[in-house]
């Protein structure tokens, strides 16, 4: 009697690949999976399921995942800005020695706001800084003209300590003058409040030259103070620091270089850091202070690595927004479309390596 032995087949798991994220369909919901490179995470369902092509296929054919894609967009597109938190997060920043604000900008999702929400949004924080004593800066560009131009009005109205200028992100300035000639337009509608220019080469796409811009804007725009450098390149930030310091204050606006920025005699420093660490760049700046270079450089080093582990895991407005909920424990907000919020997922991984590092 002869038997036949069948060899039993080995089943292989499928494993995650990145470039399923490519696919249109599949890109708004699908993610990596903490459970490991045999599962995927569906940011819709909120749930981690078993990897392969036509798993994810299958997946997104079932009624209920149909279901979550629908709720969850309606949510995105109906989300209003969160009042109810700033008050908070204010004390917060306060508590930490924060001494100024700056809202409105490109990580306070002040692109995506419309008009009447960046006004009702300096409404309150202009009571908000007269409450804790802290100069507040509203950022009013990077729309059209004619937007700019109504909330300039309403700034000077509500007497902010300064107004903030990012160029128009569609058309933009070609040359320094060009530049000039914007903020000479918007400067016609103010009357005292000082205005400062964001100079952001990173985001706007805009690289003019800023000593040149200075050398050219003296005498032009009486209400013009300084600019906002947010940029690595400490050698052009200096120049422009050193170029006129009685007449134009330069902020560094970036957080890689704010040790060397300090050391060089920056005393105005901004930094995305400051809205989640602020205690950890104020240690940077009295160390320099104080003469602790070693201290100064083992901050600026955590600094960086919190800020890694921060941005590593997909937009920087999401995950600083993420962050934020994080180290205040304020359920902040979602960030509106088209940027992308962060999945449960991520948060743990990043709560668990800021914690790793010693930040939390």
């Amino acid at each position: 009697m002869w038997m036949v032995l069948l060899k039993r087949r080995e089943i292989i798991p499928k494993k995650y690949k990145k470039e399923w994220e490519s696919i249109p369909s599949v890109r708004p919901w699908i993610s990596e999976s903490i459970h490991g490179q045999h599962y995927f995470y569906c940011r819709f369902c909120k749930k981690d399921y078993k990897c392969g092509k036509t798993e994810i296929f299958k997946h997104m054919s079932a009624m209920k995942h149909r279901k979550h894609l629908t709720s969850t967009l309606v949510g995105s597109r109906s989300r209003d800005v969160n009042y109810k938190l700033i008050h908070p997060y204010a004390k917060f920043l306060k508590a930490c020695g924060v001494k100024g604000i700056l809202i409105n900008d490109v990580m306070g999702e002040g692109m995506s706001l419309t008009t009447e929400e960046r006004k009702s949004l300096t409404e309150f924080w202009v009571e908000i800084c007269k409450e804790k004593n802290q100069f507040l800066m509203v950022q009013i560009g990077g729309a059209p003209m004619k937007s700019v131009i109504d909330m300039a009005i309403h700034a000077e109205k509500m007497k902010v300590g300064a107004i903030v200028l990012m160029p128009d992100l569609y058309n933009r300035p070609k040359n320094h003058l060009d530049l000039i000639r914007y903020i000479k337009i918007i400067s016609d509608y103010t009357e005292s409040v000082p205005i400062l220019y964001h100079h952001y080469p990173k985001y706007t796409q805009i690289n003019i030259d800023m000593t040149s811009f200075l050398l050219d804007i003296t005498g032009e725009i009486d209400t013009f103070v300084g600019i906002i450098y947010s940029s690595n390149d400490l050698q052009e930030s200096l120049s422009a620091l050193t170029l006129n310091p009685e007449k134009y204050v330069v902020f560094m606006g970036t957080d890689d270089v704010m040790l060397g920025a300090v050391a060089s005699g920056f005393t105005c420093i901004m930094g995305n850091s400051i809205n989640i660490l602020p205690k950890l760049a104020e240690s940077i700046c009295q160390c320099i202070k104080d003469g602790e270079i070693k201290s100064a450089q083992a901050s600026q080093n955590l600094l960086k690595r919190a800020l890694d582990n921060i941005y590593c895991n997909g937009d920087a407005v999401a995950m600083l927004k993420a962050a934020i909920s994080i180290m205040t424990n304020l359920s902040v907000e979602p960030v509106r479309e088209p940027l992308q919020t962060a999945w449960e997922g991520t948060l743990t991984k990043m709560k668990s390596k800021l914690h790793e590092i010693g930040i939390i």
